[in-house]
């Protein structure tokens, strides 16, 4: 391996491990939240915010044109440009507000609800305030400063869920998860003034160049929002608020242990991969071991939630959110599908293929609109569920052949580190179930001894593959080095 690519491989781990124990972190924090919001509130109060926040969220990543983005590209930006992108994001967000107020009258006709119209315009001041956040923060990711970074992301979300769970136990309705929205991006702006001294000024001289680079990432995350929210409109749409809610929570659940891997490892990736985008073979290496390590990861999560979601629902939900168990178990797969796929989208925006990327984004949201509106007019929610997921397997294919395109990579490569983890799934599936119907009549007792048979049936069944395999570089013998169960190479 040349000096190139151990120096990236050492910062994507290290980037890797920092963002992965920050959205542990935050999300461990944030189910700690949903699960004592869960007993304080109803489906109806979650689903009547997570309509609100649908259109919310539609309107505001128009914001996300990649200019924070476009500075981490830059090899040595300018005030000019710390500045220029701060503006731009006042702006911005200024434009987006008033577009949300302006909708918010026709949501009322969508949702069939009164409160969806008022709970838009109070929820917009997020996308308000959020433009006023120092740009000075974007040093961290920048500069591969995961540390500070970690900081002020876990400073933000204990803000949010004291403010939440506070009025949660004040009020007892919908008002609580507004107030944790608005109250956590009001005091995220204000800790990013005091985690970084940067102290950003208006300025316009940078911002055309800016946008040069943005007008792709603009389309990635339409894109990729369209694609994660786009069943949440739905069933907004066909089922009541308490339907909408048992959803919005189901999806929140599923797939968080997947998604809480994935996505920290894709936000280390950006500035590591612009890093290294000059040489293809440090490219190749770096994207490699990360698909590895994501597929294993994602295969066990996707697949271990779907497996013990009734009990995990039982215990960490309660009695009123049963009904969500089968949403739960058919969107855990969507989730560890979607954990397999997502690092190559980043990776194609970091090494300059954002068009590419924007594309197959643009691709995979247009089929899963369709397939969702179908699934919505003439099934059921599980089948919404259903349709999220069938959407999201049938498109990896693809992906995969075009990331094979414009990387060093193969299919072969790819099939070589993805095989593993599928085959040691099977073994996982067919004992968690067996130990659940052997096991006592405790649904905590019952959960945890799912949960430890499938981690061995698994792990054992991946070191076994990786043996036969003929003992390859990768995760396996990265974690068996760690253990001292290997000698270094």
């Amino acid at each position: 391996m040349n000096g190139g690519t151990f120096n990236a491989g050492r910062s994507l781990l290290a980037g890797s491990a920092w963002t992965v124990a920050l959205r542990w972190a935050v999300r461990g924090l944030g189910l700690v939240n949903t699960f004592v919001l869960a007993r304080l509130l109803s489906p109806g109060d979650f689903g009547l915010v997570a309509m609100a926040m649908v259109v919310v969220g539609l309107i505001e990543v128009l914001g996300e044109t990649g200019q924070r983005l476009a500075l981490i590209r830059m090899p040595d930006p300018t005030r000019d440009d710390y500045d220029s992108v701060w503006t731009l994001s006042i702006l911005i967000a200024v434009a987006l507000t008033l577009l949300q107020w302006a909708v918010s009258p026709l949501a009322p006709l969508y949702f069939h609800s009164d409160a969806a119209g008022w709970l838009i315009r109070l929820l917009a001041l997020r996308t308000l305030v959020g433009g006023f956040e120092n740009i000075g923060v974007v040093a961290f990711r920048k500069d591969l400063r995961f540390g500070a970074d970690f900081t002020f992301q876990i400073l933000q979300r204990l803000a949010t869920i004291a403010v939440t769970i506070g009025v949660a136990l004040w009020l007892g309705d919908e008002r609580a998860l507004v107030a944790g929205i608005l109250g956590g991006r009001i005091l995220s702006v204000a800790l990013s003034f005091v985690m970084h001294p940067y102290r950003p000024r208006w300025c316009t001289r940078r911002i055309r160049g800016l946008l040069a680079f943005s007008g792709w990432m603009l389309a990635v995350h339409v894109a990729q929002f369209v694609q994660d929210k786009a069943d949440e409109f739905v069933v907004g749409g066909v089922a009541a608020p308490a339907a909408m809610g048992s959803y919005a929570v189901a999806a929140d659940v599923a797939t968080a242990p997947t998604i809480e891997v994935v996505l920290p490892v894709t936000r280390a990736l950006f500035p590591v991969f612009a890093r290294i985008s000059a040489d293809p073979q440090a490219v190749r290496a770096a994207y490699l071991d990360v698909f590895a390590a994501s597929t294993i990861i994602s295969v066990a999560t996707g697949l271990g939630m779907a497996l013990v979601a009734e009990d995990f629902v039982r215990l960490a939900l309660g009695p009123a959110w049963q009904q969500t168990v089968p949403l739960v178990r058919i969107l855990a797969i969507a989730g560890g599908l979607y954990g397999i796929m997502q690092t190559g989208f980043t990776v194609l925006g970091a090494v300059g293929h954002a068009r590419l990327a924007a594309q197959l984004t643009g691709t995979r949201a247009g089929l899963t609109v369709l397939a969702l509106t179908l699934a919505g007019l003439f099934g059921s929610v599980e089948s919404i569920a259903w349709a999220r997921t069938a959407v999201t397997g049938l498109f990896i294919p693809g992906m995969f052949l075009a990331l094979t395109r414009v990387l060093p990579v193969t299919l072969a490569d790819l099939a070589a580190r993805g095989w593993r983890p599928l085959a040691a799934a099977v073994p996982m599936a067919l004992l968690v179930p067996a130990v659940q119907a052997a096991a006592p009549d405790s649904a905590w007792l019952r959960l945890v001894l799912a949960i430890a048979a499938g981690a061995l049936a698994y792990l054992g069944s991946l070191l076994l593959c990786w043996r036969l395999a003929g003992r390859p570089e990768g995760l396996e013998a990265t974690a068996l080095r760690r253990l001292r169960l290997l000698p270094s190479a």
